[in-house]
């Protein structure tokens, strides 16, 4: 269980991370559209599901793209609804939905639920959790 909660917090963590460089990249370099909500997509998963809306722009060139949101949002973003979209233009792949809420819960939540993760294993190490170890509960 300890490697587990250091692998799952240590990965979790790295998205967040990661998701911290995405957007800091799209906010020097990154250019501002309209999109729109073409759909919303199902996922289910160990942890519940959500509905994530798939939003397509068309960037400087004329070229339309379509990506789908790393976070849910069904009833604040409906089917045919228009949404701030800022991609990178030199790659139109890397895209997301451009308000402050959404990119910050893009990074919060990552980065809190990967150091729980890892401050549960490092607190397995130590013997604090389990009692025993050179913890003072193991004395």
């Amino acid at each position: 269980m300890v490697v587990m909660s250091l692998v799952a917090g240590f990965l979790v963590f790295c998205l967040g991370i990661r998701q911290a460089f995405v957007q800091h990249r799209l906010k020097r370099e990154g250019a501002r559209v309209r999109g729109r909500v073409v759909r919303h997509n199902t996922s289910t998963g160990p942890g519940g599901g959500g509905r994530f809306p798939v939003v397509e722009f068309v960037d400087a060139q004329g070229v339309p793209h379509t990506f789908q949101s790393r976070t849910s949002g069904v009833g604040r973003f409906p089917v045919g609804g228009e949404v701030p979209v800022r991609y990178a233009p030199d790659d139109p792949g890397v895209a997301q939905i451009d308000l402050l809420g959404r990119k910050f819960f893009e990074v919060a939540f990552p980065l809190l639920i990967g150091a729980m993760f890892l401050t549960v294993g490092i607190l397995e190490i130590l013997g604090v959790l389990s009692g025993s170890g050179g913890g003072p509960q193991g004395r």
